[in-house]
C-alpha cells in the first residue's frame, strides 16, 4: 500500500513577460552558476546525487519571485492539506540543468543551515527558451508506505511557466535530463522555492 502526498501543478502562473525577464537573466548570469551541492550532516559538498548548477543571486527577479509566491500560499496551504502557518523567509535560488542532470531520491526538511525555521512547502518555478530543446528532467513525486491506497508515484513535467508546489517532506527526485550537444540558453531552468514556518 501507498500514498502520495498532495501537490499542485499551476500553467502560465507568472506573465509571460516576467517569464521572459527571468529566463534572459538566468542566461546572462551563466558564467555566476555554480555546481549544486547537497547538505550531509549539516555540510554543504558536491556530490554525484544532485548534478545540476546553481545561483543564490536572483538579482532583482529575487523580491519579485517572492511576492509572486507569497500571493499563492494559501491556494497552496489549502490545496496541499497543510495546518496553517506563519510565513516567514521564502528561499529562492536558480538552477540549471543540462545533459545528464539530475537530484536524486531526497527531501527538503533535511539538515541545512536554516533548520531552526524549518521548510514547510517547496514550490519550484520551471522555464526554458521555446521550442524546448532537452527531454526529460520530470520531477518525480514519490509515494510512502501507509494507508490503503495503492497510488503509484507521479511524474511532473517541467513545463514553461508552470510552478509545482508540494510539501517539503514529501521525497521527490528530478529525472535525468537527456540534452546532448544543447547549449546553456536551452538548459531546463528552475526557480527552487522554499516557504519557512516564522
Amino acid at each position: 500500500m501507498a500514498r502520495l502526498f498532495p501537490y499542485m501543478h499551476i500553467h502560465d502562473v507568472f506573465s509571460q513577460e516576467l517569464n521572459t525577464e527571468i529566463l534572459a537573466y538566468a542566461i546572462k548570469e551563466k558564467e555566476n552558476f555554480k555546481p549544486s551541492v547537497v547538505y550531509s550532516k549539516g555540510v554543504q559538498k558536491v556530490s554525484d546525487s544532485r548534478i545540476s548548477q546553481t545561483l543564490m543571486d536572483c538579482g532583482p527577479y529575487r523580491e519579485i519571485i517572492q511576492e509572486n509566491i507569497r500571493k499563492l500560499i494559501p491556494s497552496m496551504i489549502e490545496n496541499l492539506q497543510i495546518s496553517k502557518f506563519e510565513i516567514g523567509e521564502i528561499e529562492v535560488q536558480l538552477a540549471a540543468h543540462g545533459d545528464g542532470a539530475l537530484f536524486a531520491t531526497h527531501i527538503d526538511t533535511a539538515v541545512h543551515e536554516k533548520t531552526e525555521n524549518p521548510r514547510i512547502i517547496s514550490a519550484v518555478y520551471y522555464f526554458h527558451s521555446i521550442p524546448k530543446k532537452f527531454k526529460g528532467g520530470d520531477l518525480r513525486l514519490h509515494t510512502i508506505a501507509i494507508g490503503d491506497e495503492d497510488i503509484q508515484p507521479k511524474d511532473i513535467s517541467p513545463d514553461n511557466n508552470s510552478l509545482l508546489a508540494f510539501p517539503s517532506f514529501s521525497p521527490h527526485e528530478v529525472l535525468p535530463v537527456v540534452a546532448p550537444g544543447v547549449e546553456f540558453e536551452d538548459w531546463r531552468f528552475a526557480v527552487n522555492c522554499w516557504i519557512h514556518r516564522a
